[in-house]
């Protein structure tokens, strides 16, 4: 691998790339017209994982996928492209999420109630916002079964479910632009818990994880770094020869778990 890996991406498939990449240790730079690109960006739209394979099959070494709706064209992956791509969720994909999934480990046994809320500007972005959270769902809360949507309407939607430990889990997605986008998280136990703040992947501010006990609170050290940015490390890493990613069959396996409409009805 060059020491200045390339990148092929417009604005939709991948926003703010200039800025990431000037941000980024390591330099990208564009790929020649007649090159194959090093490192590549789609637009998780459907029809993501055939795209995704033809860049991987034209010598990509790795791929970053724009946040991916539920209802995808179904295809997927072989096992070895699957493995050299990452998905750039806007809130489950900053390293905030899983410095709280680090936390959350001693405490998830104990829990008593797990609750996510997702805020999101326009109703045109619930669809990606359910997928998102619940990636943090599971990453954060661990396994959980599947979720029955109690609400639908213009201004959001709400499910609850089951963790696989037993304690009930509530989820929330809010439209409102009365404040900025964001993911929260709470993992309740019967002495304290854990609560995780992610910004929007736009906002230039850092994700907060407090742990609560009966000695008091503690805020984790705090990480000034967005979800994009991170997808984009861990491509470079891929590139590189890292370890494979297993973004695609958790994308699958979370899939999976989204619950029809409350009632049949239609989405927001």
């Amino acid at each position: 691998m060059s020491p200045h890996p390339t990148f092929t991406a417009s604005d939709a498939s991948a926003p703010g790339l200039a800025e990431i990449a000037a941000s980024l240790p390591l330099s990208l730079a564009p790929a020649d017209a007649d090159a194959a690109p090093q490192l590549a960006a789609v637009a998780g739209s459907p029809g993501w994982a055939r795209r995704a394979g033809e860049l991987l099959a034209a010598d990509a070494l790795a791929v970053v996928v724009g946040p991916p709706t539920a209802h995808d064209d179904a295809t997927h992956l072989p096992d070895d492209d699957a493995g050299r791509a990452v998905i750039a969720w806007e809130f489950a994909s900053n390293p905030g999420v899983a410095a709280a999934a680090e936390a959350a480990g001693p405490l998830r046994r104990r829990a008593v109630l797990a609750e996510c809320r997702v805020t999101v500007p326009d109703a045109a972005l619930l669809d990606g916002a359910l997928l998102d959270a619940l990636t943090a769902c599971g990453r954060v809360f661990s396994a959980f079964g599947s979720l029955g949507a109690l609400h639908a309407g213009p201004g959001g939607r709400h499910y609850a479910g089951r963790l696989d430990g037993g304690a009930p889990l509530s989820l929330a997605l809010v439209v409102s632009a009365a404040a900025p986008a964001a993911l929260s998280l709470r993992l309740l136990t019967e002495d304290g818990g854990l609560t995780a703040y992610v910004p929007s992947a736009a906002t230039a501010a850092p994700a907060e994880t407090r742990i609560v006990g009966p000695d008091g609170e503690r805020l984790l050290p705090t990480l000034w770094e967005t979800s994009r940015r991170a997808s984009w490390r861990r491509a470079i890493a891929l590139a590189a020869g890292g370890s494979a990613s297993g973004d695609v069959a958790e994308f699958h396996r979370t899939a999976a778990l989204v619950p029809p409409p409350a009632g049949g009805a239609g989405r927001p």
